[in-house]
């Protein structure tokens, strides 16, 4: 998870840095000073040796009084919410990947590449689609589509994939067809957003891909 994570940041314009245990991360960060970090509660796996959450929890209110960097929380869903000294964001294990990019963005706002603009920003918790131009409403399972698309930027997914994985239907059949008129309507509210529905290509005979 922590390679996808770091992937999928720095695609989108994020300098990262990755610590493979509560213990390095501690020697690190006063160093790094950075401005977000993402913490998997359940980050240590069972039977190595090393600190666990609740130290690096201690850690970190102590380290950072009165100045944190904004925390994101990897949490499983249905485990025990621990007390989180340093306040932050809970994000529920499994999760789509877009939904930590929405977190970090709506604390650092968008990354910016070689000044470029900082494109699209997909709200998940009102399926809201918004860039600097305007924003416009997404239907349910447009938002997911999109989000799905956006988590695999650069990957050709097939109708049959997106049925499966976004409608979560297991039968494919028709899936051309509703796959391609949901396309179609964010290709139209892409267009009302950003003036281009170029974000979703089309590759003819394999399927759709996302690129921004």
């Amino acid at each position: 998870m922590r390679s996808a994570v770091t992937e999928y940041l720095r695609e989108r314009g994020y300098d990262t840095a990755t610590a493979p245990s509560y213990d390095v991360a501690m020697e690190d960060l006063p160093v790094q000073r950075p401005d977000a970090l993402v913490v998997d509660v359940q980050g240590v796996p069972r039977g190595e040796e090393g600190s666990a959450f609740a130290t690096f929890n201690q850690w970190m209110s102590s380290v950072y009084q009165g100045g944190a960097p904004n925390v994101v929380y990897l949490l499983h869903k249905g485990a025990r919410r621990p007390h989180f000294r340093v306040e932050g964001a809970v994000i529920k294990k499994p999760f789509p990947l877009e939904a930590l990019g929405e977190a970090l963005r709506e604390r650092l706002g968008h990354p910016r590449r070689n000044g470029a603009s900082p494109g699209i920003d997909l709200d998940l918790g009102t399926n809201t689609l918004r860039s600097s131009l305007g924003e416009t409403h997404l239907t349910h399972i447009e938002a997911n589509l999109l989000a799905y698309l956006m988590e695999h930027e650069g990957e050709i997914l097939h109708p049959r994939e997106l049925l499966v994985d976004v409608w979560q239907y297991h039968d494919a059949a028709g899936a051309s067809t509703l796959v391609r008129a949901h396309v179609s309507n964010l290709r139209r509210k892409l267009r009302d957003v950003v003036g281009t529905s170029d974000y979703i290509q089309t590759i003819r005979g394999k399927g759709y891909r996302f690129t921004a």
